[in-house]
């Protein structure tokens, strides 16, 4: 009898375990190949990019027209190098400050090995592209496309 009762419990447990794996909770988006990682709520999305030397963990971002994207930065480089958006309405802040520049509407300078978090919150949909302005970079293909929808 007492064989019984431990493999009820188990199965139950089991059974637990297999129901609580198969219910989400929230939506979620795979991680872009690349390493960029992202979310979506109500309180915006998130994405994770490493700046390489010549190149960007991933080429592909996405957001929301008026919700805010985190994109949490590190520089894994030697080199110094930037995240910069061209002709993109909205706001921009680096680590809570202003992230815009003259000419340019996103400027987000990293040095070697170091990190921050630039906040977009775009105002409209559109493709907008993303690089480093380092002479050499972006013809180097360290370059990508923020989808906004």
């Amino acid at each position: 009898m007492r064989k019984f009762t431990k493999a009820i419990i188990l199965g139950m447990a089991s059974a637990t375990l297999l129901v609580a794996a198969c219910s989400g909770g929230g939506e979620a988006k795979a991680p872009a190949a690349g390493g960029a990682a992202s979310s979506a709520g109500g309180a915006g999305t998130s994405a994770t990019l490493t700046l390489m030397d010549i190149s960007y963990s991933t080429n592909a971002l996405s957001g929301t027209a008026g919700q805010p994207l985190t994109v949490n930065i590190t520089n894994s480089g030697a080199l110094d190098h930037d995240f910069t958006i061209d002709k993109i309405a909205g706001t921009a802040t680096l680590d809570g400050k202003d992230a815009k520049a003259t000419g340019q509407n996103v400027h987000a300078p990293f040095k070697a090995k170091g990190t921050g978090k630039v906040v977009i919150t775009p105002s409209a949909a559109g493709t907008y592209e993303f690089y480093c302005t380092v002479a050499g970079h972006k013809d180097a293909g360290m370059k990508g496309t923020l989808t906004v929808k």
